[in-house]
């Protein structure tokens, strides 16, 4: 769903007001798009080559700039940063370990790096194998504070949650009453084609129970 992902590049952009970014990851590159409105300059690198190709012919600004690179070859990248962004992504690492260290050395000292992924309670709930099949580790709140704070001197995690509307919609379409009415009357269908950001919340109540994590990390 983009406006879930599209919530954490909101949030961000509190952080990156004239500063340089470095977004990993970016896929489509909307999210970089949407940071360079407010950034002194965006780079947002992805390993798909097609997918920068896109990038780079739907979202043109003077100050963005898509670049083909894979996350393991992160070290490559010859500038430094004052902030750093991987929005679900983390999850899709074999060594999330070897991956923060590189963050970090690509990070300008008072640098932040903001990270979110899923919440495994959430994601794959009972299990430690992940349901999503391209997803290679998952973590609850815990391991993900644990995993961030080898690298960051400071992590503050915050919590995505459904807010009270999207909530309230997403149990009626489990239940399925509107089932039988055509799309343009029913109400769960025409309330999801319209779903934005402002139908999830963000802070720092129940988080262990939230979607998806989302850490504001500072470097050692």
């Amino acid at each position: 769903m983009i406006a879930r992902h599209l919530c954490a590049y909101k949030f961000a952009a509190e952080y990156v007001h004239n500063k340089s970014v470095l977004d990993i990851g970016c896929g489509e590159g909307y999210g970089s798009y949407y940071l360079s409105g407010f950034a002194k300059d965006v780079m947002g690198i992805d390993y798909d080559t097609s997918i920068i190709d896109y990038a780079k012919t739907k979202y043109q600004r003077g100050n963005l700039r898509f670049c083909v690179v894979d996350a393991k070859d992160i070290n490559t990248v010859r500038d430094t940063f004052d902030v750093i962004c991987s929005f679900q992504f983390i999850e899709h690492l074999g060594d999330a370990q070897a991956f923060l260290g590189k963050v970090k050395d690509l990070l300008r000292n008072g640098g932040v790096f903001i990270c979110s992924t899923p919440n495994r309670k959430d994601a794959s709930p009972n299990s430690e194998a992940p349901f999503n099949k391209f997803h290679v580790k998952e973590y609850l709140l815990d391991e993900f504070r644990e995993l961030l704070g080898v690298y960051f001197k400071q992590v503050e995690v915050f919590g995505v949650r459904r807010g009270i509307s999207l909530d309230f919609f997403r149990r009626l379409k489990k239940i399925g009453i509107f089932n039988f009415l055509p799309e343009a009357i029913d109400p769960v269908r025409r309330f999801y084609k319209r779903i934005g950001c402002d139908n999830f919340d963000i802070g720092s109540g129940r988080i262990e129970t939230a979607l998806d994590f989302i850490a504001i990390c500072k470097a050692r």
